[in-house]
């Protein structure tokens, strides 16, 4: 039998979650109904049972619902994206029809967007029972007054506003480490990091399979997983497939455990020059 992955634990939510969780970005509403069954077999099958969608990815949440009225025990992490009041709870109802379920394990305001509003309509819905736990996304500042950014985050962390943070952190891309990580660490909200490959960016150009094995990986996705993990304060770390033997792999690499100092420096270094390559810098 397969090992379970490691878990840690949300200090502010009172939950210990798995390491790894599968995102549903771009990937499952591709994949046929046969193929994402299996793919929900294999997180159970490693103890993965986190999946984190959205109703503006395509038809990913409503294929996902439909599978997992049959089990319950998925922690279910989705997002709201609308400002209206109306239309956020119209599409909350529909959400929590759609799983066949009272209540989310986790309702996040999708990238800051009307976080003010949308916080405290999250925060009554926790009250109601409707919701476990609230969160916000964070992955780039939006522009035309949509969405929030990098010091709207700061403010939801420092105001203890959330019981979760969701940011887009990789090897290449690290920079929300040096004070966001720390900051949610402090007030013990817990972190879930999205696009640890750089939305499949950085697996462009894997290293040559010495300096792999010198990292103590055998490939460059688990050396890009693992340096995730080294930093303590993450949670949960999501990859984004359609493919059952993806999300295998990168269980076996959460497995692992995190990267030291010394291989998470020289990770970085490699990925840093895959994103500069491709972008001509």
């Amino acid at each position: 039998m397969t090992s379970t992955v490691p878990r840690r634990p949300a200090r502010k939510a009172g939950v210990d979650l798995p390491v790894l969780g599968l995102g549903t970005w771009r990937t499952i509403d591709r994949a046929g109904p046969d193929r994402l069954a299996e793919l929900l077999e294999a997180t159970r099958t490693v103890g993965a049972r986190l999946v984190d969608t959205a109703p503006v990815y395509s038809d990913a949440e409503p294929r996902l619902a439909r599978l997992l009225r049959e089990d319950p025990s998925f922690f279910v992490a989705t997002k709201i994206w609308d400002t209206e009041p109306e239309a956020v709870e119209a599409v909350f109802a529909g959400q929590l029809a759609g799983y066949a379920r009272s209540c989310v394990d986790l309702l996040q305001v999708h990238n800051l967007n009307g976080w003010q509003a949308n916080l405290a309509w999250l925060e009554r819905q926790k009250a109601a029972g409707r919701v476990r736990f609230t969160g916000v996304t964070y992955q780039f500042d939006h522009a035309f007054g949509m969405g929030g950014t990098r010091a709207d985050l700061a403010h939801v962390i420092a105001t203890d506003r959330v019981d979760f943070v969701q940011v887009n952190m990789n090897a290449a891309e690290p920079t929300l480490a040096e004070d966001i990580l720390p900051a949610a660490a402090e007030a013990g909200i817990g972190v879930i990091v999205m696009r640890p490959f750089g939305e499949g960016a950085l697996l462009a150009a894997p290293p040559p399979a010495a300096f792999l094995r010198e990292l103590g990986c055998t490939s460059w996705s688990e050396a890009l997983l693992r340096w995730v993990l080294a930093h303590p304060q993450v949670t949960t770390v999501l990859t984004a497939t359609s493919r059952p033997e993806h999300f295998l792999a990168n269980a076996a690499a959460a497995r692992s455990g995190p990267l030291g100092p010394a291989e998470a420096s020289a990770v970085a270094d490699h990925a840093r020059s895959v994103l500069g390559a491709r972008s001509g810098r």
